[in-house]
């Protein structure tokens, strides 16, 4: 009986083998085989272009200033004021506005805050919609120092009386920094969570003596910004991804260099998956920057014409971020890199572009002649 049992299992052992084996008459081993591969000389840093400053569709920051050639001034107005009879029932008491600072580049920044002359609206309103003869000095001129991340400044009733009484002409005020020299401060608007601007007004009723203090939004803020450098010569050795002015950065990927160092073939090459393409950026290529948020969101775009800088964004590109806190930042081009190398996409260059551009001050600028590594995951196709 015990010998008919071991024939048994003998018999369902070799069926089970049998039914399993693969086919391997070439005598190679089939297994995947997946390789990580650090190349250098594979990306080279091209050139930078930058286009016109545009609007930053909801920006929770108002910028003034001046930054690496760009100039900035911020727009605001108080819209949700009382109206007359308030006005003529009460007395002021005191006057302020209330403005929340997110960040400054240099300890103190003088502000000079003018009467605006003209309507002007958030997401059209640009620097050149609002000329010299479109705003004026209030007639006691409002200047004060940002010199804390909350403070308040005396403002005079005067001016809101005007606003109340006038209403259809109340446009608002300009903020300018006329004197600012590479130095820029922040100020949040009303989409940052009730940080936006307050007028705090405390008044007395004539008639009932009593205490009212009003704490007033802005009904409407922005900035604006003027791009100094496209009137000068810009130069073409800047190596920079920049949200002012949109700035972005063009690489040149070298497809002879990677099968070089792979040791293999372009039509080898071809054949293999990538499963991840990154470009790491080490610390020590960056030769400057400014991030306001400790990060800049990047992705990569593909450089379908090289003499208008026209850019394609593929859909399935992921966000990847440079973060000023760590040594090396990984951007992801895994689907652009395979597009050319199999000859999808003709062109040999990817633009490196902030996803939010316009937004703010924030840069990253490389040392020219760099060359940033390329890193690779890969599946080595199985032979059949």
């Amino acid at each position: 009986m015990n010998k008919f049992i071991s024939i048994m299992i003998l018999v369902l052992l070799i069926f089970i083998v049998s039914c399993t084996q693969k086919n391997n008459y070439m005598g190679y081993d089939q297994d995947v085989v997946i390789v990580s591969d650090t190349i250098s000389n594979a990306l080279t840093l091209e050139r930078s272009f930058t286009d016109t400053i545009g609007i930053y569709s909801s920006n929770s920051v108002m910028l003034v200033g001046n930054f690496n050639g760009v100039k900035t001034r911020s727009l605001m107005r108080f819209g949700t004021l009382p109206d007359t009879a308030w006005l003529y029932s009460t007395s002021f008491e005191s006057c302020e506005i209330l403005f929340e600072r997110k960040s400054q580049f240099q300890p103190t920044i003088d502000i000079h805050a003018y009467k605006l002359l003209v309507d002007w609206s958030v997401g059209s309103t640009k620097w050149d919609s609002i000329g010299t003869d479109d705003y004026e000095d209030f007639p006691d001129p409002v200047e004060f120092v940002a010199d804390a991340d909350s403070f308040y400044i005396p403002f005079d009733q005067a001016i809101v009386e005007d606003w109340i009484i006038n209403d259809t002409l109340n446009y608002g005020m300009l903020l300018d920094a006329p004197l600012a020299l590479e130095n820029f401060v922040e100020f949040y608007t009303f989409n940052s969570n009730d940080k936006g601007p307050k007028l705090k007004i405390v008044a007395i009723g004539d008639e009932t003596g009593k205490k009212d203090t009003l704490l007033l939004g802005t009904t409407r803020d922005t900035f604006i910004g003027f791009d100094e450098n496209m009137q000068k010569n810009y130069d073409p050795g800047k190596m920079i991804i920049a949200n002012l002015p949109p700035s972005r950065l063009v690489l040149k990927v070298h497809v002879d260099s990677i099968c070089t160092q792979l040791g293999i073939s372009l039509d080898q090459l071809k054949k293999y998956s990538i499963n991840l393409a990154e470009v790491q950026i080490d610390s020590l290529i960056v030769e400057n920057s400014y991030v306001d948020n400790d990060y800049i969101s990047i992705i990569p775009y593909y450089v379908s014409d090289t003499q208008a800088d026209e850019c394609t964004y593929i859909s399935t590109t992921p966000t990847s971020y440079f973060r000023k806190s760590d040594s090396l930042s990984s951007i992801t081009i895994t689907t652009v890199l395979e597009g050319i190398i199999r000859g999808d996409l003709s062109n040999p260059y990817i633009a490196l572009v902030s996803t939010q551009e316009n937004k703010d001050y924030s840069f990253l600028e490389f040392l020219e002649n760099s060359t940033p590594a390329l890193r690779i995951i890969y599946t080595i196709p199985v032979l059949e």
